[in-house]
């Protein structure tokens, strides 16, 4: 027990000497980002008196790396009990849904920290494909629920097999702010941080909304597919067909099995899954031999 306490405490002291700050101005920077540690906390802990134990402390440790300038995980990785808790959340593995090194990379840049500590309760994707076949844009909206106090972002990442045409533009509509995004074009691959107004606290919810604008041309893709990490009460994926662009066949899948899917009169496909189980899913189709006016 002395070992991780030492562990903890010398990483701790270590960024604090090295950012130069005194503990009240290390309180004063969380307290800024909604985060109560008091000086006396902060002192047992970089003498390895005590370490953070119960889920408010661990909760602010990632807000803490932040405002000593460390990498994510860097003093998480030293304190047991979050290896525990990260153990038992029951979520896909990233390498299991994003295979290819380049996705695996992008995730790598951007802060995935929280990722296991915000469940999706509900997820609605409006995708719409252009009279010349091609995407226009994507809207999402997410329900997100904490299971821990703290969370203060989430990561999306979107891709396009089209790697022709350029990438599209992240645009928020709601819940959030735009945080980091990275780009990768010649792996069709974008994302971002969406950045909440303050962390949220245990059971809180939060309603983030963001839309992909494509550039024209958009890509000239034939299906969507959503890559779930966790279980999810509710997920509703739309496909809006522009009048002039009208596919042969559409079909709904998941990885047991492909669904025939009929459009309405506005000729939007959809497929609807309540209590989803982490993995893909999502809509493929095909056009007809003519080509669109």
């Amino acid at each position: 027990m002395s070992d991780a306490f030492g562990s903890f405490a010398d990483a701790l002291r270590r960024a604090i000497d090295d950012r130069g700050l005194a503990l009240e101005r290390v309180r004063d920077h969380l307290a800024h980002r909604g985060v109560c540690v008091s000086v006396a906390t902060l002192s047992y802990w970089q003498s390895g008196r005590s370490q953070p134990g119960r889920k408010t402390s661990l909760a602010a440790i990632p807000h803490l790396e932040q405002v000593l300038g460390l990498d994510a995980g860097t003093l998480l990785r030293t304190l047991p009990a979050t290896r525990d808790r990260i153990r038992r959340t029951p979520v896909r593995e990233l390498g299991a849904l994003w295979p290819e090194p380049s996705r695996m990379d992008m995730l790598g840049r951007l802060d995935t920290r929280w990722d296991a500590d915000l469940d999706r309760v509900t997820l609605h994707d409006v995708l719409r494909i252009g009279p010349d076949r091609r995407q226009v844009g994507l809207t999402v909206r997410q329900v997100l629920r904490a299971r821990v106090d703290g969370p203060d972002r989430r990561v999306v990442m979107h891709s396009q097999d089209d790697t022709t045409a350029a990438l599209p533009e992240i645009e928020v509509l709601k819940g959030c702010e735009l945080g980091r995004v990275e780009w990768s074009p010649q792996d069709g691959v974008v994302g971002a941080e969406l950045v909440f107004f303050r962390p949220l606290r245990r059971g809180e919810t939060a309603i983030v909304e963001y839309q992909l604008v494509s550039p024209s041309p958009g890509a000239l893709d034939t299906e969507y597919v959503r890559r779930l990490r966790s279980p999810l009460r509710e997920y509703l994926l739309e496909v809006e067909f522009h009048p002039d662009a009208r596919p042969a066949s559409v079909t709904g899948f998941t990885e047991q099995r492909r669904t025939p899917v009929d459009l309405d009169r506005s000729h939007r496909g959809h497929l609807a899954h309540t209590d989803a189980t982490p993995g893909t899913t999502g809509i493929t189709w095909s056009w007809p031999t003519t080509t669109p006016p």
